[in-house]
């Protein structure tokens, strides 16, 4: 065992172990996923919490909510807006059931819980939410826009607006703002927030979203001046340079109403309307795809503070909107997350240098410099040395003034490498050009919370989970992007096949509650949903409609409903998840198979690599797949909802298809599958598509076919998540693991090794057209959910009675890891040595765990030391399988397994 590996999980486990709570009691406070939310829609939210507690076994039998208009009265155990009163129940998220709130209201709500002994804990620490502006009569703004006559290559707009703020305390001031394409506010001459590229992207017809920010600590008595600018993003995508589709939902504008609260209890409004003035800006030209210029000689000084003279400047024009309902934006904010400097920077040539960030990423880069009035510098990324993208440039105009800082503001793109052209590093100055003092890139990304992490004795598979992660936090943003250069288009089968996977590492509920809305708002009257959501531009064929894409729709709400036990979002999405699972059906031909579109995209093959359309397995065989499982998926949703004629419905289609899958691809003299691809055996298995009898010999095919080839995957992305689970759930993670440990082509290990690559590439024998998508890194899943073992039951949801079973594999000696699940940490730290298996595991308060140990089920089981099954929190120990199965309270445990003498 290596010292470092030692002592992480040595670490783990000791910080694990460490408990200021003296008793029982609810900590992480959240409401609707959040904390502390400023925006909050539904009349009913979701308030939820974390059970903590220094003793094992803690389980919550009740709970009590107060629920206040001041955080005082909660400290007098009053709930003037709610009392539950004390509800007999172990649930640890429950729907707001108090009286309306108002638009912007502000309420504060604490929880105590009872143990199984009937013990009162302390009250939580108070945690706040505040009603949105739900409805049309809560908005008294006004859209305003720049002058009708700005023609649509003018640079982009400023807007102000001085207003006043009566001398005496003000209680609390919050500002909702929808500014499109992108804003950036400010007031008082600071910026407000630190979000960048507000409002996420959405269908402007269909919805707009707004952004709240409490600014009470910025206001200051007498005059105050807001300030925004506006920016084009994927609203108004005019080209001009490289883009990937042209389109546009109107030029530039603005929204914006703030709400202030006087002490005394009275309130003031400000609003946009005709009052407000604007100018032209210094951007004189923004693109997501093809880059942004900014010429310093426009900047006004002051134009976003209280005493500037804005006499030049012109009255807002009154306007409607692109259409879509204002909606607060709840998906987490993207921000500038890290700065990163070069690693190297190299001359190349007279004012031109290349610098390397050291990995790929998504980013938008940074230069302070030093030059002369109208001097230009010009900035190009790319992926590859030397190779800067064509026809996507950033140019700063100098306004001449001491040492100026330019980064792009509305738009970023994904690279490694920084081209500067039209400056000098200091030691080559001679005066000609300006001075380049500093070069950098601001790592742009969503800032949903790291909830988990993975690393093992393997640095193989360490280097694997590091260079998944990167890929998928730069297509983190307010879609899940394909790549962060060339398309930055919701591809949607992205989302639901790596939905676990990154839903291990990232607390994105609010982003995938998104992505689902996109794909209601998308879909067409037919009920297809397109493969990509917003949808922007129409593909044609297989890249319009293709239903390992579109089906994102029926299983992305079924996914959150069992990780966080999110009903309220079946509910919401259930017409779209019927309307797109019968119009799949009715595409279906004489022998019952669905119609084929992409298929399993990207599949590999010795002779040709990847080409892009499957070559290995029919289309109709993935497609059906799905209608499959959106049926069954369909049903079960119509059933929780109370709709039983749906649930039957569905059900008898899931049966049908079933059977008509069967008929059409299932070999049972060869136990094989259609063309006996990988791709169609791990179907057949992973969804249940071969008869009961024949799983073993479909499962023993499949290894059989994988050993031959080497262990070389040929799968497209959609498939291969179905083939690593598969091969998983049937106990064979020994074959997963000869897949990913290999480092000849194609896969990740030839990827890091060959390339050096840090992100995964879209190809995977070479570097293809994109060295960052994140479509292939299912893996994840792999390492958390069975190399780590860290699932829950098949009938649980968020996460209430946790499954878990590691699965040594081969030589790999230890592994740690854990998962912030919705019910509070799950860590797990295990060393297999010899014959000898030893696990450290959390279980988080008010949540019991099975535990499947990988060994003999006649071993020796101690815990800390002693007996098994004398330890505290130890349920049972089960040994009538293959394996000893433990059930565990909730509490810290150190499990030892030993072949008896």
């Amino acid at each position: 065992m290596s010292r470092s590996v030692r002592a992480t999980i040595l670490g783990v486990f000791l910080v694990l172990c460490a408990s200021t709570a003296l008793a029982m009691e609810a900590v992480q406070l959240k409401c609707e996923g959040y904390v502390n939310p400023l925006t909050i829609e539904t009349g009913a939210p979701v308030l939820s919490w974390v059970v903590e507690a220094d003793t094992r076994g803690a389980a919550q039998s009740a709970y009590q909510i107060l629920v206040a208009r001041a955080r005082g009265a909660l400290a007098g155990e009053r709930g003037d807006v709610w009392d539950s009163g004390k509800v007999a129940s172990n649930a640890q998220g429950v729907a707001y059931r108090g009286r309306p709130l108002q638009a912007g209201e502000r309420v504060f709500w604490t929880v105590r819980l009872w143990d199984g002994q009937g013990e009162p804990s302390a009250w939580s620490t108070p945690a706040e939410w505040s009603a949105g502006l739900r409805a049309p009569g809560d908005w008294q703004a006004q859209w305003i826009a720049a002058p009708e006559e700005t023609p649509e290559s003018s640079p982009l707009p400023l807007f102000r607006k001085t207003f006043s703020i009566e001398d005496k305390p003000v209680r609390r001031a919050v500002v909702y703002v929808c500014g499109l394409g992108h804003f950036e506010l400010s007031l008082n001459g600071e910026k407000v927030g630190d979000h960048v590229f507000d409002p996420g992207w959405t269908d402007y017809r269909d919805t707009c979203l707004y952004v709240p920010f409490e600014i009470t600590s910025q206001l200051r008595a007498g005059k105050n001046a807001f300030g925004v600018m506006l920016g084009n993003g994927m609203y108004n995508v005019v080209g001009g340079r490289y883009v990937k589709f042209t389109g546009s939902f109107g030029p530039p504008k603005l929204i914006l109403q703030l709400h202030v609260d006087y002490a005394d209890g009275t309130s003031a409004m400000v609003a946009s309307d005709g009052t407000w003035k604007t100018t032209a800006g210094p951007i004189t030209f923004s693109c997501p795809y093809g880059g942004e210029d900014y010429d310093a000689r426009r900047e006004q000084p002051g134009w976003d503070t209280p005493g500037f003279d804005d006499a030049a400047w012109v009255a807002a024009r009154v306007t409607d909107g692109p259409g879509g309902a204002l909606r607060a934006q709840d998906n987490p904010p993207i921000r500038v997350m890290e700065v990163l400097k070069p690693v190297k920077v190299e001359r190349a040539g007279a004012g031109t240098y290349e610098a390397d960030m050291g990995y790929n990423l998504s980013a938008r880069p940074v230069v302070a410099i030093k030059g002369a009035p109208g001097s230009e510098v010009t900035l190009r990324v790319g992926e590859r040395a030397g190779t800067p993208w064509e026809d996507h440039s950033y140019t700063y105009t100098l306004r001449g003034e001491g040492v100026e800082t330019f980064k792009p503001i509305f738009t970023y793109f994904g690279f490694q490498y920084i081209f500067v052209e039209g400056a000098d590093l200091p030691d080559d100055s001679d005066g000609a050009r300006p001075v380049l003092l500093e070069l950098g890139s601001e790592f742009v990304t969503s800032s949903a919370p790291a909830v988990g992490g993975f690393q093992s004795s393997n640095p193989l598979l360490n280097a694997i989970d590091g260079m998944v992660t990167r890929s998928v936090r730069s297509n983190l943003q307010s879609v899940l992007t394909d790549c962060p250069h060339r398309e930055k288009l919701g591809w949607l089968e992205v989302a639901h096949l790596m939905g676990p996977s990154i839903l291990y590492h990232f607390d994105a509920q609010g982003l995938y509650r998104k992505i689902c809305r996109d794909t209601a708002e998308s879909q067409l009257d037919n009920g297809m949903v397109p493969d990509i959501a917003p949808e922007y531009t129409r593909f044609n064929a297989g890249f319009f409609e293709s239903a390992e894409w579109g089906s994102a729709a029926v299983q992305l709400p079924w996914l959150l409903y069992r990780w966080y036990g999110d009903t309220e979002v079946l509910a919401r999405q259930y017409a779209t998840m019927t309307a797109y699972t019968d119009y799949l059906a009715s595409t279906r031909n004489a022998e019952g198979l669905a119609k084929a579109g992409l298929g399993d995209w990207y599949d590999w093959t010795p002779e040709k690599g990847h080409v892009g359309y499957a070559q290995l397995t029919p289309g109709e065989l993935t497609a059906t797949a799905m209608l499959f499982d959106n049926a069954r998926i369909t049903s079960a949703t119509a059933a929780l909802l109370g709709n039983t004629e749906d649930a039957t419905r569905f059900h008898a289609l899931a049966e049908q298809v079933r059977k008509d899958f069967i008929a059409a691809y299932y070999h049972p003299d060869t136990h094989s599958v259609a063309t006996g691809s990988q791709s169609a055996l791990s179907v057949g298995l992973f969804f249940d598509l071969v008869p009961e009898e024949a799983r073993a010999g479909v499962l023993e095919n499949l290894v059989a076919t994988l050993e031959s080839q080497g262990y070389k995957p040929s799968t497209g992305e959609v498939c291969f998540r179905y083939m690593l689970q598969a091969l998983a759930r049937a106990g064979r993670s020994d074959v997963v693991y000869r897949i990913i440990n290999r480092t000849d082509p194609p896969g990740y290990g030839w990827m890091l090794k060959e390339y050096g690559l840090q992100t995964l590439s879209e190809r995977w024998d070479q570097p293809g057209s994109s060295l960052n998508h994140c479509m292939f890194g299912h893996v994840q899943e792999w390492f958390q959910g069975d190399v780590l073992g860290i699932r829950q039951a098949d009938d649980s949801t968020g996460f209430a009675r946790l499954h878990i079973a590691p699965q040594p594999v081969d030589k790999l000696a230890e592994a740690s890891g854990y998962f912030d699940s919705p019910r509070g940490r799950v860590a797990v730290a295990w060393q297999h040595m010899d014959e000898n298996f030893s696990l450290d595991v959390t279980v988080p308060g008010n949540t019991t765990a099975e535990v499947v140990l990988p060994v003999p089920v006649d071993s020796v089981l101690t815990e800390s030391g002693g007996p098994m099954a004398e330890a505290a929190g130890v349920e049972s120990v089960d040994r009538t399988g293959e394996h000893p199965v433990v059930t565990l309270g909730s509490g810290h445990y150190r499990i030892t397994a030993a072949r008896p003498e």
